[in-house]
């Protein structure tokens, strides 16, 4: 009586279950794990871990971030300081900035400035090239120099675009011209042409030991930034306002590198 109770017991449990007959236990293991199948109409799986399986470990590659430099940018003194060469070595007149264009002996063009720099000589500069169909890398300046901080920018603008500099035969690059001429990447001397340095002042302001102390920290910012010669720099400061530093072709590979024409 017992054992008919549990047959029916297990029939309409059976039912419920939605299995048909006495399940079958089938046993296969796959990668360590044991999986039981009972075969009803509704095919269930019974899965049981014998071990637990080991994560794979990823090593993830080190995310290596980019350095983002900041591209430098030359930021002018406050003060436009007007750097005229001592009247003793200016020869001819020198007043307005004129723009043009230069052929080599090869062919190739060359942007040509004659004049002094003046106040809007930058604006002028960028005017010219903005209005010219002609892709200059190459600049000839012949000036006795103005308003230096002209001639910075101007200079700023030669050394970013890897422009070459040069003063053309029997020609002088004085003052503030020379700050031009050396942000060339590449620079010129042709004939018996010359550059001329001295020490940048202001024209009402007297030397006084604080004053040129204060102009040599100024302008050693532009000086790094077209990555010219501290020893040129230096020697250039201890230049008077009354008298100029001359470079020509027998000395002025000694401070810097210069083809020579």
């Amino acid at each position: 009586m017992k054992n008919l109770f549990l047959s029916i017991f297990f029939f309409v449990v059976l039912l419920i279950a939605g299995c048909t007959k006495q399940p079958v236990v089938k046993e296969k293991i796959i990668y360590k794990t044991k999986v039981v199948y009972l075969p009803c109409k509704k095919e269930k799986q019974i899965v049981s871990l014998l071990e637990e399986p080991k994560k794979l470990i990823v090593k993830k590659k080190p995310v290596v971030r980019k350095k983002v430099t900041k591209k430098k940018i030359f930021i002018l003194p406050k003060k436009s300081v007007r750097f005229f060469a001592p009247k003793r070595y200016i020869v001819r007149a020198n007043h307005t900035m004129n723009f043009m264009v230069g052929y080599n002996s090869d062919g190739t063009v060359f942007l040509y400035l004659e004049g002094e720099f003046g106040v809007d000589t930058y604006k002028e500069f960028l005017h010219y090239l903005q209005s010219s169909s002609i892709d200059f890398k190459e600049i000839k300046i012949n000036s006795n120099g103005g308003v230096l901080a002209s001639a910075m920018q101007i200079g700023a603008y030669v050394y970013d675009h890897k422009w070459k500099t040069g003063v053309d035969r029997e020609m002088r690059c004085f003052s503030a011209c020379s700050f031009v001429y050396f942000a060339g990447r590449d620079k010129s001397l042709q004939g018996e042409s010359v550059v001329g340095l001295h020490r940048p002042y202001l024209p009402n302001v007297a030397d006084t030991p604080s004053l040129i102390r204060k102009t040599k920290r100024e302008y050693i910012g532009y000086w790094n930034y077209i990555h010219a010669p501290k020893s040129l720099y230096d020697e250039m400061m201890d230049v008077d306002r009354d008298a100029l530093f001359i470079l020509n072709r027998k000395n002025i590979n000694d401070y810097i590198d210069v083809t020579l024409h």
